[in-house]
């Protein structure tokens, strides 16, 4: 015990030794987050910023999440390196839906600021700290003990317009959305309902041509979990389109959900499995092309999630599979992949791709729209599979300094 002691002792001054003789160099390592690195940049000059991993002393890495208030969960785990490798900090904030742009990145630097006086407390840095705290008496905090009037319960209210146009063209958009659900530690519950109205004009040897393409529809989910990795719920969802020849398809099923690495680790790391099985009912707008108004059909379809979050980047997969149970020749299988990894110094690659492979088109009209109409986005088209994909590569060398900020004719284009 007195050796552990002794060698941790010796380990601190060398750590504190090294600290006093050079500002720690920091990296900013964003993983699809709200980071505001150019505040952070202005805002925490005092330190040194490197855009090589490498050669950091602290490297932050920072990710966030949506949370069912409308704000962000954000998780700042602080790495050591160099003379400080084996140390570390993990800190957690909260942002919410009313915060500015200024209040939240406010959040982010102070909380930033709080994982670094883990590293630097004990250093000569510390003589050039000022650390205040509010004056008066403390006061015992409102929301601890206080009753929830809303009991969870959150609600909101959305719409947006859309007007693009030229000499010849022209597109008008409206969209509303009401949302609401209630979530807890042991179950969540959560509704969205829509409505889209997309109306594109275009004028061809002076004859216009306009295709409607409207919509509505919700989504409602209950899960509850009853096990430390397992959860079990239902879904259930009704839409109309006049794109796929839907007046209106309702579907309702129980689901079960298992996750192979702990829920609470998903920011970090996540692989889970739901599966879901149920009954679908769809009426057409018009006869379809297996001569079809009206029908429901029993459906099974399983979801695999992957995701890491990692100091050299990220990496998700999505995998589904969709099938109807009394026709099992209809059924669609996706799969969804991004990465985004950090190769070595100033060399960044990402990729994107999603593609499916489609065989359960079986809402597709009879009757077809005329050329116009289709090249108008108006009606669906037969198709076997579909896809979409995106890559880039990024290098940068030269300085690995990347603390100053000049904003000068920032924005001239």
């Amino acid at each position: 015990m007195r050796l552990r002691t002794f060698a941790f002792l010796i380990t601190f001054l060398f750590v504190s030794e090294i600290m006093a003789q050079e500002k720690p160099k920091l990296f900013i390592n964003c993983q699809r987050a709200r980071c505001f690195d150019t505040y952070l940049l202005t805002e925490l000059s005092y330190f040194t910023f490197t855009r090589d991993q490498a050669q950091a002393d602290i490297q932050i890495l920072i990710t966030d999440q949506g949370n069912a208030g409308g704000g962000r969960n954000y998780n700042l785990n602080f790495i050591g390196q160099q003379a400080l490798k084996g140390q570390g900090k993990v800190v957690e904030f909260t942002t919410e839906q009313n915060d500015t742009e200024s209040t939240a990145r406010a959040k982010v630097l102070k909380n930033i600021s709080q994982g670094l006086l883990y590293f630097v407390g004990n250093t000569d840095i510390a003589k050039d700290m000022v650390i205040s705290f509010p004056k008066g008496q403390p006061i015992a905090n409102k929301d601890i003990g206080e009753k929830d009037k809303w009991n969870n319960w959150i609600f909101g209210l959305g719409g947006s317009g859309r007007f693009d146009g030229e000499s010849n063209k022209k597109e008008v958009r409206f969209d509303g959305n009401f949302r609401g659900g209630r979530t807890t530690e042991k179950s969540k519950f959560s509704y969205y309902t829509y409505i889209n109205q997309k109306t594109n004009s275009i004028t061809l040897k002076n004859k216009v041509e306009t295709a409607k393409v409207n919509s509505y529809g919700f989504n409602m989910l209950y899960v509850s979990n009853f096990a430390k990795k397992w959860s079990v719920g239902g879904l259930m969802k009704g839409y109309h389109s006049i794109y796929s020849n839907i007046d209106f398809s309702g579907s309702l099923a129980p689901a079960i959900e298992f996750s192979i690495f702990p829920i609470e680790d998903f920011n970090k790391e996540q692989f889970r499995w739901i599966y879901q099985a149920g009954y679908r009912r769809l009426d057409y707008l018009e006869r379809t092309i297996f001569n079809k108004t009206l029908e429901t059909k029993p459906y099974h379809q399983v979801t695999s999630i992957l995701g890491y979050t990692k100091p050299w980047g990220n990496f998700s997969a999505e995998l589904n599979g969709y099938q109807y149970l009394d026709d099992p020749d209809k059924f669609r299988v996706s799969m969804e992949l991004e990465l985004s990894w950090r190769i070595l110094q100033g060399v960044n690659l990402r990729l994107y791709g999603i593609g499916s492979q489609i065989r359960n088109q079986i809402s597709l009209a009879r009757t077809a729209s005329s050329n116009e109409e289709i090249l108008l986005g108006g009606q669906q088209l037969p198709t076997s599979f579909d896809y979409y994909t995106s890559f880039g590569l990024n290098f940068t060398f030269g300085s690995v300094n990347s603390s100053i900020v000049n904003p000068r004719f920032s924005g001239v284009n």
